[in-house]
């Protein structure tokens, strides 16, 4: 047989034309024309055990030297292609030293196989004709097969070899052996089709003789296959999961097709379906913008989505979904019946659900309930830097070769630039907005304001990219895992009347709890968290007895320093054990500290550290120094009043001292 009736070139022709020729007419090969792996059987009473395999050095098998080194190099050949010999096992697999130090090195297969003759043809034996040459395409070098008991197994398929021999190596048509001496080929291995193989080819339509009942794992997960068609006896087909990006080249789509008959697995519009058409095994790609899941579909299984193009933002599902499995699109908003069985498991692990009654306004998602509206999700994110690159890469890649007019960009690619700022709106539709739901907000604008009507934020929403956070009186509950952005403008206002904030909350900030006046920092380490899950007799969100803890070990702090003088400034249940300790420890920072008071200190804080005893006597003279270098003339005036009173009442029976801001006044 020859290579081109495996593998060949036809535009003209429908796919289902040559699916229905193929079909009908399956390639049979002698095993002449295969290498053909037998397995091995135990003798009867015979018990294996697992163990090393013998060492097999490249030596002669008997002969002179040059016929050992035409031995090692028929053994590097087939190593490189992953062709097994017949009498023993192959010489390689997929990612063997030879090849991937070769393709590391930047050294071609032409010039590693001309270098490779040119050493065999110094030792003087061996001529030119010896020597495997790619160019050369033989069946039996690109084809291998297992005998199993029930038939034979695929094992070895070079697309790259077969390739060669029409001619081309895109908008290839595929067509597996159906037999081998008669005997069926019953199953494909996992390894058949090895990136080795099948790199840098694409394959337009790959078809499966009716003879195959099982396919392995990942055997078409290499392969870049716009359509893939499943003969009428498949019974066994494992998980293929598809990265567009990953295969080489890039693939635009993919599909699946199967032949009429087979009672287990059927595709609709290239989508692949079994159980009846109730569980979903891959949705044809590429996605639009917002994507309908089939009716009817109660399972969506884990390779059930494409990787490596822009996933959907919406996704509409029917009431019969029960589970989804596939966690490609968890960042979507999916849209579920109130009574669709998955919508509690999707909700557990965080996706972002809307009813059928959900609007999009402003490119937000909003939802409805019994107190209001909710906030679904947000805008969506910016481009991030790599994708813009790998977008002007392309744009340039494009133009050099000339092909300007066949680029187009990506759904968010063509998109403006995210607004800078997000105020979320009171109302929507009549109904004011009381919540922002769990992952509304992975991402947000540079500036957040959240309205007075909202009471309670959800868990999960980071906030990325968010720098300055308005939070407005009237919130009563922040969840878990809110506002780590790390790049939020201190201070952060919480109100007064939040009542519970969960942990890993404000991760990295500085917060001001307006309902005690403190300005906490907040560690980045979340098993430190201080803030309280559960509401507290005071309404205070804050445990400050385990942020004093925090305070004198000075675990995860980024600015210790001002942590303790924003502490000792408002010494809301601020015990003398650590307000002595906190104080020792800005002794032991004195000039530093004396800098930040400065800079960054109000008058409340100089009186609040006057009376701690930092400020005193000593510290006196440079600390006014540098609140006058800094023109802080209220602090400077704080200071001198107290120095004033504190001698006047040394001086005890004399007349009392003028106040310093009545000896200055006009």
């Amino acid at each position: 047989m020859e290579a081109n009736a495996l593998v060949f070139r036809c535009d003209d022709t429908p796919v289902e034309n040559i699916i229905e020729h193929v079909i009908k007419n399956g390639p049979r090969m002698e095993a002449s024309e295969v290498r053909v792996i037998r397995a091995a059987q135990a003798v009867e009473g015979e018990v294996w055990s697992p163990q090393l395999p013998a060492f097999d050095a490249w030596t002669s098998r008997g002969g002179s030297a040059a016929t050992a080194a035409k031995d090692a190099l028929e053994g590097a050949a087939a190593n490189e292609r992953g062709v097994a010999d017949e009498a023993g096992p192959p010489f390689g697999t997929d990612g063997d030293l030879l090849v991937v130090g070769s393709l590391g090195m930047g050294i071609t297969d032409e010039a590693r196989e001309k270098l490779i003759r040119q050493a065999v043809q110094k030792r003087g034996d061996v001529s030119e004709h010896d020597v495997p040459v790619r160019g050369t395409v033989h069946l039996r070098d690109a084809l291998g097969v297992r005998q199993d008991p029930d038939g034979y197994a695929l094992t070895l398929f070079d697309l790259r070899l077969l390739s060669q021999a029409c001619g081309s190596a895109d908008g290839l048509v595929v067509v597996l052996p159906a037999f081998v001496d008669g005997i069926p080929v019953v199953r494909i291995a996992a390894e058949a089709f090895a990136r080795r193989l099948v790199q840098g080819v694409g394959v337009r339509l790959l078809v499966v003789p009716n003879t195959v009942t099982s396919i392995a794992e990942d055997a078409f997960s290499l392969l870049s296959a716009q359509r893939i068609h499943l003969g009428r006896n498949v019974r066994t087909l494992g998980k293929q999961p598809c990265d567009v990006a990953g295969v080489s080249p890039r693939l635009a789509h993919r599909a699946f097709s199967v032949e009429p008959g087979n009672g287990l697995y059927e595709a609709r519009e290239g989508s692949l379906f079994d159980d009846g058409g109730r569980r979903l095994l891959f949705l044809a790609s590429p996605y639009g913008e917002r994507v309908d899941l089939p009716a009817g579909i109660e399972c969506v299984t884990d390779a059930a989505f494409a990787l490596g193009c822009e996933p959907p933002s919406v996704v509409n599902c029917s009431s019969s979904l029960v589970r989804v499995d596939a966690k490609a699109w968890d960042d979507a908003v999916w849209r579920c019946p109130d009574d669709t069985p998955a919508r509690r498991p999707l909700a557990a692990r965080g996706v972002r659900l809307a009813g059928a009654g959900a609007v999009e306004q402003d490119g937000c998602w909003y939802d409805f309930d019994d107190e209001g509206a909710v906030l679904v999700a947000g805008p969506p994110p910016p481009a991030s830097v790599s994708r813009r690159f790998a977008q002007e890469a392309a744009l340039r890649a494009a133009a050099l070769r000339g092909l300007e007019a066949g680029v187009s960009l990506s759904r968010r690619e063509e998109t403006v630039a995210s607004p800078e700022t997000l105020a979320l709106p009171h109302e929507i539709e009549g109904h004011p907005l009381v919540r922002i739901g769990v992952r509304a907000l992975p991402y947000a604008p540079a500036t957040l304001v959240v309205p007075v009507c909202v009471r309670t934020i959800e868990r999960d929403n980071f906030c990325r990219g968010t720098r300055r956070l308005v939070l407005s009186e009237g919130l009563q509950r922040i969840g878990a895992h809110c506002f780590c952005s790390r790049m939020l403008e201190a201070p952060v206002s919480v109100p007064a009347s939040v009542r519970v904030v969960g942990e890993g909350s404000f991760e990295y900030a500085v917060c001001r709890l307006e309902r005690t006046g403190s300005i906490v920092h907040v560690s980045a380490d979340q098993l430190l968290s201080c803030f309280r899950d559960e509401a507290t007799e005071d309404g205070v969100p804050f445990d400050f007895s385990r942020y004093d803890e925090l305070l004198c070990s000075g675990k995860n702090l980024p600015d210790k320093l001002g942590a303790v003088l924003h502490r000792l400034a408002v010494p809301y249940r601020l015990s003398s054990r650590v307000r002595e300790v906190l104080v020792a420890y800005l002794r032991s920072h004195e000039r530093e500290a004396q800098e930040r008071i400065a800079r960054d200190g109000d008058r409340a804080m100089v009186a609040a550290l006057s009376e701690a005893g930092f400020i005193d006597e000593r510290t006196f003279d440079r600390q006014i120094e540098l609140l006058r270098a800094r023109n802080r003339t209220d602090c400077v005036i704080y200071l001198m009043d107290r120095r004033q009173k504190q001698r006047a009442s040394e001086a005890a029976g004399q007349a009392e001292v003028p106040a310093a801001r009545d000896r200055f006044a006009l």
